[in-house]
């Protein structure tokens, strides 16, 4: 039997209906890949300023670990510390985008990374109650602009002072 002319092939319709499935198919999977990519630049940034918050409260946290005095203020924490035989000044300050330590040297070092600003960063002392040791409050706003992507976090960290 003969297969009338008009049965052959797909339809101009059925044609349609194929590419605009295709292109919604595709065109959702791009979607999502992009997404994909865009979560993980977010998350990359934040990483970031985790392992850099934590950089600068380890360095803090040196600094008042044996300290034998300290006095702050808003902005800045100047510590007393015996090292190599002698009580050593440290100044650690939160102004203009940085933090920096001073430690008698001609230039104070910058302790965070070129590609973050420190911003809003404050230091407070706390004393003891109830047999509790006197602590450290260091508030501080981290700021990363990576691969395009700018990432802002705030951190706060208690550091207790034994005795």
């Amino acid at each position: 039997m003969k297969t009338p002319l008009n049965q052959k092939g797909f339809t101009l319709i059925e044609s349609l209906l194929y590419i605009a499935l295709f292109t919604i198919i595709i065109g959702g999977g791009l979607l999502s890949a992009y997404q994909i990519i865009q979560s993980a630049d977010g998350s990359y940034n934040h990483i970031i300023l985790q392992q850099e918050a934590n950089f600068l409260f380890r360095k803090i946290t040196w600094a008042l670990t044996g300290a034998t005095s300290f006095n702050e203020t808003a902005s800045t924490l100047t510590i007393s510390k015996p090292m190599n035989g002698t009580t050593a000044q440290l100044i650690f300050k939160l102004d203009g985008g940085d933090v920096t330590l001073e430690s008698g040297q001609p230039d104070p070092v910058i302790l965070n990374a070129s590609s973050i600003a420190v911003s809003d960063g404050s230091f407070s002392k706390s004393a003891g109650v109830n047999g509790q040791p006197d602590s450290v409050t260091i508030n501080f706003t981290l700021t990363a602009d990576q691969n395009g992507k700018p990432a802002r976090q705030g951190f706060s960290f208690m550091k207790y002072l034994r005795k």
